[in-house]
């Protein structure tokens, strides 16, 4: 039984971002990027392989699980072979607050790093030492709702050699990893105008490094409000509830409520029970 206030908890809840973000803590250069710029965070999240979105599998973002996967959770075997059926592993843990919930591998498995790096993991101890090696997750993870349209034409200097170089960019592993692998002595600047594509397929683009990230900072909101929705559901879905404090146009309504637990499954139905009645119905939030 949970002790708490549904309407309380759902509206604190929406106010929290799993992928925050950032405040500048670095600016460009007056002669262009840097590898610390704000805007070349942002580019590299965008870019990079997304490892958080899959965290109902590994529970970190160090790295992600390559699908199509084969999997063990709770007795019950799964085949994960497109992000959708991430919904029926979370249906499965959410099922009874009573079970381990933990994720079972059917080895070999590929998992794959932030820069596209891919390792064959043949066993549970190999698993094992990759996740204990793997840093803390981070407040700041993939920027998903928003791509780049190749190619990007990039025109880097390298201030110790004078050496100006022009780079033509054509994927998100090249562009991501030419961010990392910037030294203390390049710098770099984007050759605008640059389209990117929202996950509505609506077209944008930008001229300015001023447009592009706050372009990028503003789809974050769109992100964070999809895993908002989603972690909310895992909640509202791992245990019973019942009503302490309803007021309706300041009208004390809690009495209707009194006696009954509430249960609501992933699925978007639900049940009260109070002794030997029991009222189905649905659910659903925004």
């Amino acid at each position: 039984m949970k002790n708490y206030i549904f309407y309380l908890v759902a509206f604190l809840f929406l106010g929290l971002n799993s992928c925050q973000d950032e405040e500048e803590s670095a600016s460009t250069t007056p002669l262009g990027l840097t590898k610390s710029s704000t805007l070349s965070s942002l580019v590299s999240r965008v870019s990079q392989y997304p490892t958080a979105i899959d965290n109902i599998l590994d529970g970190q973002d160090c790295f992600g699980v390559v699908l199509p996967v084969s999997l063990t959770v709770n007795g019950t075997a799964v085949s994960v072979n497109t992000k959708d059926d991430y919904q029926t592993v979370r249906t499965i843990i959410n099922q009874y607050s009573n079970d381990d919930d933990v994720i079972h591998f059917s080895f070999p498995i590929t998992i794959k790093y932030k820069n596209y790096q891919q390792v064959v993991v043949t066993s549970q101890e190999q698993y094992q030492s990759i996740v204990v090696a793997c840093a803390p997750n981070s407040s700041f993870c993939e920027i998903a709702c928003i791509d780049f349209n190749y190619p990007v034409v990039i025109n880097a200097y390298n201030i110790a050699t004078q050496t100006p170089t022009t780079i033509t960019i054509t994927s998100n592993t090249q562009l991501y990893n030419f961010i990392q692998g910037l030294t203390t002595d390049e710098i770099y600047s984007i050759v605008y105008p640059l389209s990117m594509t929202k996950s509505n397929n609506d077209l944008v683009v930008y001229n300015s490094n001023a447009a592009l990230q706050a372009g990028i900072e503003n789809t974050i909101y769109d992100c964070n409000t999809v895993l908002i929705s989603t972690t909310l559901s895992e909640i509202m879905a791992s245990g019973t509830w019942y009503v302490s404090s309803f007021i309706n146009d300041k009208t004390d309504e809690t009495y209707f409520f009194n006696g009954y637990n509430f249960t609501f499954s992933s699925n978007g139905t639900s049940f009260a029970v109070k002794n030997t009645t029991t009222i189905n119905g649905t659910w659903s939030h925004y």
